[in-house]
């Protein structure tokens, strides 16, 4: 996608390059002992296996590395915390953090692109999606962490007993879905991200969705979108999440027959006599599912701390810790060597749910957000949009021009400045 910052930010990096970013291929590493503060958003399991992680590292490292964590709360929180220290200049060494947080203060970011020749990282393993996120200023701005994908969480007790084959299609989901309705007077889909779910479906119907210049799905394959998801929901196939909050919690209760969700929900849902089945999103003319989940990203200015905060970086995105991370938390290795491993084929192996193996199935398909200024903004545009349709029952017509005319709003593309409002991402 064109982006009007790259010549800024290209420029930015000339800058930047003035701060002596070491090339690995031509010197070796010496770095004194030092704290550097990582800052983050995982709670619960993910905060406990992060710390287990790093207090490893903080004992093993040669150098005297003492890595601190600060929880900045939920992504929310911290991205507003991360803009703010940029005005500041307060920026912590590193941050979790996505692409579309970053683009008013993308002459902060040290580029990664002579860190990642270091022979012991080798960047060309890690999953060619996640590479192409961390490429998309121009340059190697970050590397993957907690990474997901969205999969389709199921019944797989109650499809055995109403007959439903595990829908791969969009007509295969909609005639499951009216099925599932004459039996049991329940839904079969629900989407814990609503933007997400529209993006994908564009992609999966050979559409485009959105760039700086606008909506780019006002014609006949994004009505031909948009009317599938409004049926879904029209003929009571679908449901939104209410006061359940996410679907985790619906489907925990059997009253739903499935929902396409982060593949990290499976550890929150409780199947209590019956059993949970995981597959791939449905697709339609392609295959697309949504890349979920944050990268690290580098601001310290001094080259001492850069060094000890890549020997942390390159620490976390190893083979032995991606595969840690992956098996307590259920996010996904980011790294292909990972999945080839005896260890983590076992471990995919034994999961009953088939939750890891639908994952990686759709890495091939794997897209992420479009970055450009206002795009953090844009997702939630779309969920409030497309919610007020499915409460008002809108048809597809009117839902297609209220998406595109709000999201055109949103971008200022007729000239009208957008008003700034909080927004959230998913896992």
């Amino acid at each position: 996608m064109k982006l009007r910052k790259v010549s800024a930010v290209l420029m930015s990096m000339s800058m930047v390059g003035a701060m002596a970013v070491p090339t690995f291929a031509d010197e070796a590493k010496t770095i004194e002992p030092c704290e550097i503060t990582f800052w983050h958003a995982m709670n619960g399991k993910q905060e406990e296996s992060l710390t287990a992680l790093t207090d490893k590292f903080n004992e093993e490292n040669e150098y005297g590395i003492t890595v601190t964590l600060v929880n900045q709360g939920n992504y929310s929180d911290l991205s507003t915390k991360l803009t703010a220290n940029a005005a500041a200049d307060t920026l912590p060494d590193l941050s979790q953090g996505y692409n579309n947080w970053v683009t008013a203060y993308t002459d902060k970011i040290i580029p990664l692109d002579d860190f990642v020749t270091d022979e012991d990282f080798d960047y060309d393993d890690l999953i060619d999606s996640y590479k192409d996120e961390c490429e998309v200023y121009g340059f190697v701005a970050c590397v993957p962490f907690n990474k997901s994908t969205y999969v389709y969480f199921y019944n797989k007790t109650l499809f055995d007993e109403v007959g439903i084959d595990v829908p791969t299609t969009w007509d295969e989901l909609t005639e499951a879905g009216k099925k599932l309705k004459e039996a049991k007077d329940i839904e079969i889909l629900g989407v814990d991200d609503l933007s997400g779910f529209l993006e994908a479906s564009l992609h999966q119907n050979d559409c485009e969705y959105v760039s700086e210049d606008g909506a780019l799905f006002d014609n006949e394959a994004g009505l031909e979108t948009v009317s599938y998801i409004m049926n879904l929901y029209n003929s009571g196939y679908a449901r939104l999440v209410g006061e359940d909050s996410y679907f985790s919690n619906v489907i925990s209760n059997q009253m739903i027959g499935g929902y396409i969700g982060s593949c990290t929900g499976v550890s929150y849902i409780t199947a209590d006599g019956w059993e949970l089945g995981v597959a791939p999103v449905p697709g339609n003319k392609e295959k697309a599912v949504n890349q979920a989940g944050t990268n690290i990203y580098m601001f310290s200015t001094d080259e001492n701390k850069q060094n000890a905060a890549w020997e942390y970086m390159k620490y976390l995105t190893s083979v032995d810790s991606t595969i840690q991370w992956s098996e307590e938390t259920g996010y996904l290795p980011v790294r292909k060597s990972a999945y080839e491993t005896d260890e983590f084929k076992k471990f995919m192996d034994e999961d009953k749910t088939n939750n890891y193996k639908s994952a990686y199935e759709q890495s091939p398909y794997f897209f992420a957000q479009p970055v450009f200024d206002g795009s953090y903004d844009v997702m939630n545009t779309v969920s409030t949009v497309l919610e007020d349709s499915i409460l008002d029952e809108l048809e597809p017509e009117e839902v297609l021009e209220n998406l595109v005319t709000e999201l055109n709003d949103k971008l200022g593309v007729d000239g009208v400045a957008a008003e700034e409002e909080p927004s959230s991402v998913a896992e």
